[in-house]
């Protein structure tokens, strides 16, 4: 991939900018130097003693050497000092400090299921490709052949188990795997038998089965989700009681339990217990974790629960078989579909210490927008994307997303990203309110399709105000516009006489901050304002949240504060004629509005 280049320049001057934008300074630095044209952004290391942070920039980067040009600010965005320092063995001045070169890859090993609904090992290639943009890795992994585990047997007894499989984790940089199988004694035998046992077996690249777990239940169960953590690293999944044709003398009196595995990576379960659904059809989207808490969320309808289970779409798997159709086509038949009510569930301390699901209609009802839009952007009862779970210091609960729409026309295809929301509980789960608000980026064409400004999703942050716990303020930053970055490679074959040129582009979200005020009491919502410039894009991987998910600000005064930085885009389609030499700075003290 080529490197996108950022400016990375010696100040010569200042521009001041002022405004009333929720920011306690905003400042705009005219840039100038021979770094401009090669080098990125490696890392921001901030200074609370010295009250000062070192922009790094990575001017040159090999196997054998680093070089930077490191520039050091005061926190009111001043010039201290600019220099250049070499690193021949270390990267301590990078912000990933496990670079292993543009390109890497692994062979390691993966899971799905044959038709039958088998378990299906496939060696699999992961490749690491370096994105400058980012500063991080983009991983790609091609399927290769199918193989068999070495070793099954060996848990009390000499027969190999046949397995069905139910659900897996990739752990890539190692190219090994955490996989769920459900034990088959055969099938006349096992419909049968209410008992069911599972294996979470932890397998290595070799495919050597490292280490067995059992997982028992007493009932037929359904895979209703399985995911990771990416907070805690940790792997989820819920199953419900399941019922079906044949299982009616072993299927569960209560079709509304669900079990709750939770699974480190070594393959031990750390925590399982049973806790009840309201939705007895309910399609999990994502889990989130808070220190020790796990929020769960997701729509559902409530469907006659005292006789009825819970079925496909809703279940990835049902029992023993694949749901219905491919994993893909189960999601889009997930994502068309329209429901009656949203659930959040919150897990802690070994149990289920809330089941909240509130109605589409009382939702809308309790909706609130800005005062300079229009309308209500109402939830449809549609799939959305999570973009996080916020606790405030009074224990309510903000859950914020982002609607979609799949766009299946034109060349470009793929999601669309609608409206933001937002959705209010209390610490005990009753629903306050909801929060519908417009996306105001820009559309691909007349139809609103795939390929614009929209087909990137908005990251959200909310702070607490330190003063008053009901005044929030929700930062967005939302896909403003794309940085097309294109790279050509002619190949001759000399044979044939023929020449094939190929071409290579890589499109980069650019993003602007907005800001808007809400009073958590009342409910009300100020208009958003925009910060930073209409001609500057926001630096998206200055801090790393410890999420695994970079974000485009960094804080000082022991999180206190916040600091956004952004440059100038001229408009160009190469090199300089790209980027401008100005960059910005603001700052944002929630203490202070």
């Amino acid at each position: 991939m080529k490197k996108l280049i950022t400016t990375c320049l010696i100040c010569i001057g200042a521009i001041y900018y002022a405004s009333a934008q929720n920011l306690a300074l905003e400042k705009a630095v005219e840039l100038t130097g021979k770094s401009k044209n090669k080098g990125y952004l490696g890392n921001v290391v901030v200074d609370d003693t010295k009250q000062q942070f070192d922009m790094v920039f990575v001017t040159k980067d090999n196997n054998r050497k680093v070089e930077y040009e490191v520039y050091q600010f005061d926190y009111d965005f001043n010039l201290i000092n600019n220099f250049k320092e070499a690193d021949a063995k270390v990267r301590n001045r990078s912000k990933n400090k496990t670079y292993k070169g543009d390109y890497w890859e692994i062979t390691g090993v993966t899971a799905s299921s044959n038709m039958t609904g088998k378990l299906v090992l496939r060696k699999t290639l992961y490749t690491y490709q370096w994105n400058w943009w980012k500063g991080g890795y983009e991983i790609n992994s091609k399927l290769l052949d199918k193989e068999k585990p070495k070793e099954i047997a060996g848990d009390g007894d000499d027969k190999k188990r046949k397995l069905f499989y139910t659900a897996h984790k990739d752990l890539t940089e190692k190219g090994e795997l955490l996989v769920c199988a459900l034990v088959n004694k055969g099938n006349a035998t096992m419909y049968k038998e209410p008992s069911r046992e599972y294996l979470i077996m932890h397998i290595d690249k070799d495919l050597n089965t490292i280490k067995k777990t059992p997982l028992n239940f007493n009932h037929p169960q359904a895979l209703l989700y399985s995911g990771e953590l990416t907070e805690t690293d940790e792997w989820v999944m819920v199953f419900a009681n399941y019922g079906g044709a044949g299982m009616g003398k072993v299927a569960a009196d209560d079709p509304t339990q669900l079990t709750y595995v939770k699974v480190d990576d070594t393959g031990k379960i750390v925590e399982k217990f049973n806790f009840n659904t309201k939705c007895n059809e309910w399609a999990i989207f994502d889990a989130y974790a808070i220190g020790k808490d796990i929020y769960l969320y997701g729509a559902g309808n409530i469907n006659k629960p005292e006789k009825n289970f819970t079925k496909a779409p809703y279940c990835i798997t049902s029992d023993a078989m694949p749901g219905v159709g491919t994993p893909e086509q189960r999601m889009e038949t997930i994502e068309g579909m329209k429901f009656d009510y949203l659930q959040v569930v919150k897990i802690s301390g070994g149990k289920a210490q809330f089941v909240s699901a509130v109605s589409m209609d009382d939702i809308n009802a309790k909706g609130i927008k800005p005062n300079s839009q229009k309308k209500l952007r109402e939830f449809d009862g549609k799939k959305f994307i999570l973009n996080g779970v916020t606790v405030t210091s009074n224990g309510d609960i903000f859950i914020s997303g982002q609607d979609f729409k799949i766009d299946n026309m034109g060349d470009v295809r793929g999601r669309v990203y609608k409206d933001l929301l937002m959705f209010q509980f209390d610490k005990n789960g009753d629903f306050k309110r909801y929060y519908g608000v417009e996306n105001t980026a820009k559309s691909a064409g007349l139809l609103g399709g795939a390929g614009g400004a929209k087909s990137f999703p908005s990251e959200f942050v909310i702070y607490e105000s330190p003063n008053n716990a009901n005044e929030l303020y929700w930062n967005v930053f939302l896909c403003k516009d794309i940085d097309v970055d294109c790279s050509s490679e002619t190949s001759n074959n000399y044979i044939s006489g023929t020449q094939t040129t190929t071409t290579t582009c890589v499109y980069t979200p650019l993003y602007q901050g907005q800001m808007g005020k809400i009073d958590a009491s009342s409910g009300s919502i100020s208009d958003f304002k925009t910060f930073g410039g209409e001609d500057f894009y926001l630096y998206i991987d200055l801090e790393d949240d410890g999420k695994g998910k970079d974000l485009p600000y960094f804080s000082i005064n022991d999180g206190k504060q916040i600091v956004y930085v952004a440059r100038k885009r001229k408009g160009g389609i190469k090199g300089n004629e790209r980027w401008g030499n100005e960059i910005w700075f603001g700052k944002f003290d929630p203490a202070k509005q």
